[in-house]
């Protein structure tokens, strides 16, 4: 059982404890609703409401992390010699997938490759060199840029899709003599395949 004492305590205290918030808002210049809910609370990553795929605008009660991101140097420029590739030039490719979307940028600009793997919402993304066969030449340069002995030229990237299935396409970035760089597009693509 509390005294009338105790509860004139209680509310003396729950006084002081709004002036504080109130000074506290004040000097860092919070007001409003933003005042009203200054609390401590521990930092935690972005987060975005989880969506249906399909976009119907539901929101479930879940969050997801945002974005996903990865990144992977893929050789852009090499010289070819009798028997062998050598690298002359790379750069830093940069995957996100983010509301069901996939970009990549290339050092330059970004690509929005969504639609090398539609159609499907796309939760992630993954970058990597794709694989090379041994090396083939003909006519001085490179038969196909997968058949460089070592992987130059072509960036692998890979996602999952809302119901779980992963799909890959490897993406042309140079020529087949090595000579030049091309800028990222979805139209260099290949198409996907389900791994």
């Amino acid at each position: 059982m509390s005294s009338p004492a105790s509860g004139s305590r209680g509310t003396g205290r729950l006084l002081m404890w709004s002036a504080a918030v109130a000074v506290t808002c004040a000097t860092v210049g919070l007001s409003g609703s933003v005042a009203a809910s200054a609390t401590p609370a521990k930092a935690a990553p972005a987060t975005q409401a989880a969506t249906s795929p399909q976009g119907g605008g539901e929101k479930d009660n879940k969050s997801i992390p945002y974005p996903r991101l990865d990144s992977a140097n893929i050789v852009t420029a090499f010289t070819i010699g009798a028997t062998s590739v050598t690298p002359t030039e790379s750069r830093t490719f940069t995957g996100s997938a983010r509301r069901g979307r996939v970009f990549v940028h290339d050092g330059t600009d970004w690509a929005d490759l969504t639609s090398v793997f539609s159609p499907g919402y796309l939760y992630d993304v993954t970058l990597a060199p794709a694989p090379s066969t041994a090396f083939a030449l003909t006519g001085g340069v490179l038969t196909r840029l997968g058949t460089s002995g070592i992987p130059v030229g072509l960036v692998r990237v890979t996602v999952r899709k809302a119901d779980g299935s992963l799909f890959y396409s490897d993406c042309s970035v140079s020529n087949t003599s090595g000579a030049s760089t091309l800028p990222l597009v979805a139209s260099r693509c290949t198409a996907p395949t389900r791994l």
